[in-house]
């Protein structure tokens, strides 16, 4: 046994980095440690997910907020545009434009056709080539210069 003396005084426990409570119970002095709640990685990675989406929630609501239009300062009174006659004459004005526009289209429809009817008959048409070019064009010959 050559070990020499053992030093028990430096065995004791490094207090710096250990949380702890002291409390006294019936005079007696009781150390109780603080006990740590150890997470694992999944849960870690879970929480800083959540506080990401947090956050740019936040940022998506503040956007929101710059984005909203000023407040109405002045309100415009409840007769600012005052009803002259009601829903049944508006419906008639609207049914009377509706007419209109339907006759009118009615009517273009029928120049179209005449139009084209008078473009089929010009094209149908025969004409003579010495009346619509003059008779100068064509030589005493009836032949077309070259």
């Amino acid at each position: 046994m050559r070990g020499g003396k053992r030093k028990r005084h430096a065995k004791k426990l490094d207090l710096s980095k250990v949380k702890f409570k002291i409390t006294k119970n019936r005079g007696k002095t009781i150390v109780t440690t603080e006990k740590e709640i150890v997470r694992t990685k999944a849960e870690i990675e879970k929480e800083i997910k959540q506080l990401k989406e947090a956050k740019k929630d936040a940022k998506n609501v503040k956007a929101r907020r710059k984005k909203a239009p000023a407040p109405i300062k002045e309100r415009k009174s409840l007769d600012y545009n005052p009803v002259d006659a009601g829903m049944r004459k508006d419906k008639q004005a609207a049914q009377a434009a509706r007419e209109a526009a339907k006759s009118e289209r009615e009517a273009a429809r029928a120049r179209r056709a005449l139009a084209r009817e008078k473009k089929e008959r010009r094209g149908k048409e025969e004409v003579s080539l010495k009346d619509v070019l003059g008779g100068d064009f064509f030589g005493a010959d009836g032949i077309a210069p070259e």
